[in-house]
């Protein structure tokens, strides 16, 4: 009799809970999310973020005026600016592959007597990077050339407008079949050269320098440095479980188990390193340069103006980017790849697994003035006459050293001199 009472009441109340089971679900439904990262680690940015197009842009423009008279603009410069501008608005649709040596054009002629433009890209870019930038329309090659220069040219009025694309394969390159150009547009274009302003064409049009001095003012800025808790908060899912290890050389490494980052104090340099498994396929460097900038956005920032510098080489797996910092209108070089103004990324399938970069943050809204002067072609040529490697010079710009002390960086313009390994070295 018991045993039935104890029966009896075990099923009311398995029945009593079903029922208020019954109830909850049908008026008061629970709400279930996925947990994301960024709901339960807010990761902390130093910098500012950007878009691709912020930092896609030429090296130069030079502006061939006739009458062997060329000028050159650098970025941020306002005439840079209108003509880039107005060279974006225009089209290029249809390629064919060419020799540049076989093509039926006297390109010294070209470069002296007619009215052109060349938009000069220091390490190339690809076609499919080009396209973020330009209107390139139709079927594009899909071979890994890189583009060095676009070179739009006419002879006078109502002549023909031709356009060619420069590789960084020797004597490889396209013409356009259907450029969106009239001779009035070219004209329009070489009307943005600065006639009180020439350069000299040097080593065949390789590079160019000014007949007058320019006139480029130098800077120093205070300066922070990224810490090792910055760094913590922004690239690690859970900064509480990081680790700590210190090598030998006096480097310091933090690591979350999964990826981590090493500091060199001496040299001001952050190395991030993520170890990934080696991607199945190849992915696209496009892709792979967007997930590289997403990643800087979301975890760091940028603390400058920066330009994609370099894209993966041909045929390689390791997608190698190098992105470098610009201030105002010059890019800042240094000698050694390890060094302030430059970050080098690596990404895998669109994984980043490594970047380095310096420490030092400069405050840009803080920095004092100073005028300088870059030589002329002249005082340039008579300075190169003793110079051993003179043989080796691909290419000479003007550019900002920088120099970091205890307490300031400075930014000295100066004239760089790019060599045939791939070095910088400058002309003091």
């Amino acid at each position: 009799m018991i045993e039935s009472l104890k029966s009896v009441l075990l099923v009311l109340l398995i029945g009593t809970s079903l029922y208020q089971s019954f109830i909850l679900a049908s008026y008061s439904p629970p709400k279930i999310e996925p947990i994301r990262q960024s709901n339960y680690v807010q990761t902390e940015t130093l910098g500012k973020q950007a878009e691709l197009s912020d930092m896609l842009f030429p090296d130069q423009l030079i502006i061939h005026l006739g009458n062997q008279q060329h000028s050159v603009l650098y970025p941020s410069n306002y005439y840079y600016t209108r003509l880039l501008d107005n060279i974006k608005q225009r089209s290029f649709k249809g390629f064919r592959k060419t020799s540049m040596y076989l093509v039926n054009v006297n390109w010294e002629e070209v470069r002296t007597k007619q009215l052109g433009v060349e938009i000069r890209f220091r390490e190339g870019i690809p076609f499919s990077i080009l396209q973020q930038l330009f209107r390139i329309e139709g079927e594009v090659p899909v071979e890994n050339d890189k583009i060095t220069k676009i070179w739009i040219y006419s002879k006078g009025t109502n002549d023909e407008v031709r356009a060619f694309f420069f590789t960084d394969s020797p004597g490889v390159g396209y013409e356009v079949i259907g450029a969106d150009f009239t001779s009035k547009d070219v004209e329009n274009f070489v009307a943005y050269g600065e006639p009180t302003n020439l350069f000299k064409a040097m080593n065949g049009g390789d590079y160019y320098l000014p007949l007058k001095a320019l006139h480029v003012p130098s800077y120093t800025f205070p300066y922070t440095q990224l810490t090792a808790d910055q760094l913590k908060q922004s690239l690690f899912v859970d900064p509480g479980i990081t680790r700590y290890l210190k090598e030998r050389d006096g480097s310091e490494i933090y690591t979350d188990s999964k990826r981590g980052f090493q500091l060199n104090r001496d040299q001001r340099w952050v190395t991030y390193f993520d170890p990934v498994a080696p991607a199945a396929s190849k992915t696209e460097v496009l892709e792979d340069l967007m997930a590289g900038i997403k990643f800087i956005n979301q975890h760091i920032g940028w603390d400058g103006k920066y330009m994609v510098a370099r894209t993966p080489e041909k045929l390689l797996d390791n997608q190698t980017f190098i992105f470098r910092q610009y201030y105002e209108s010059l890019p800042i070089v240094t000698p050694q790849p390890e060094g302030f103004g430059t970050m080098n990324m690596q990404v895998q399938k669109g994984v980043i697994s490594g970047f380095e970069r310096s420490m030092v943050i400069p405050d840009l809204k803080s920095g004092q003035r100073k005028e300088n002067e870059l030589m002329s072609v002249e005082a340039i040529e008579q300075r190169l006459q003793y110079y051993q490697r003179r043989s080796s010079i691909i290419s000479i710009f003007p550019a900002y050293r920088p120099a970091v002390l205890e307490k300031t960086l400075t930014l000295t313009s100066t004239w760089a001199i790019e060599l045939r390994d791939g070095t910088y070295d400058f002309i003091e």
